[in-house]
């Protein structure tokens, strides 16, 4: 009896040791996993999340005579005595030449050229209005040209002497009025749509 119960004891001083070990192994397995799925969820160091500094106002003479400088986005009011630039704008802008690096939202008003690198949003009115990329809104000027650039699309009106595009629904109202391809209607004297079989019409030219 003796003998059964001190083997007894020794199974069991010999079960647990093994249960200790194959815990031990399991939060050992369980700690590199997670440290593994850490590691792969955090960022590589050459992902670049910064943002460019944001300011309601801005206001500029040449840049970079200007306050803030250029690197900023424009969320509210900017001023341009003769030529300024930012990097984003939403909201009012007043210029002799203004232009935004990336893409300009909202009025902008110009004794000479309101101008956006990216893509655009709202009201441009001066003698040169310009969009590279995609424009929803109106542009009213001797000169607009609304989504410039290859593949971009305005979907706008535009009145004035000349009137371009790459791509645009809507209508354009003036002397000259070209689009690659179109779909709405030109009013002037030479109006092209040069994805149309006869591309040329005096006085209307639409496709639909």
């Amino acid at each position: 009896m003796k003998r059964q119960f001190i083997v007894w004891m020794l199974g069991i001083t010999v079960g647990g040791a093994a249960l200790a070990q194959q815990t031990s192994t399991l939060i050992r397995s369980s700690s590199s996993s997670s440290s593994a799925a850490t590691a792969a969820a955090a960022p590589t160091a050459d992902v670049d999340t910064s943002v460019y500094p944001y300011t309601p106002f801005m206001f500029s003479i040449v840049t970079p005579l200007q306050v803030p400088s250029s690197n900023f986005d424009v969320g509210g009011l900017r001023i341009n005595a003769i030529y300024g630039e930012c990097q984003n704008f939403d909201g009012f802008d007043i210029s002799t030449v203004g232009r935004a690096r990336g893409h300009g939202n909202g009025l902008q008003v110009a004794l000479l050229a309101n101008i956006v690198d990216g893509e655009g949003l709202g009201l441009q009115i001066a003698p040169v209005n310009y969009v590279s990329g995609s424009y929803d809104g109106w542009q009213i000027g001797a000169v607009n040209y609304g989504a410039a650039k290859p593949q971009s699309t305005a979907q706008a009106l535009q009145i004035g002497v000349f009137n371009g595009s790459d791509f645009i629904k809507g209508c354009q109202i003036g002397v000259i009025n070209i689009a690659r391809e179109m779909i709405g209607f030109q009013i002037g004297v030479v109006n092209v749509i040069q994805n149309k079989d006869v591309p040329f019409l005096p006085i209307i030219n639409c496709y639909f």
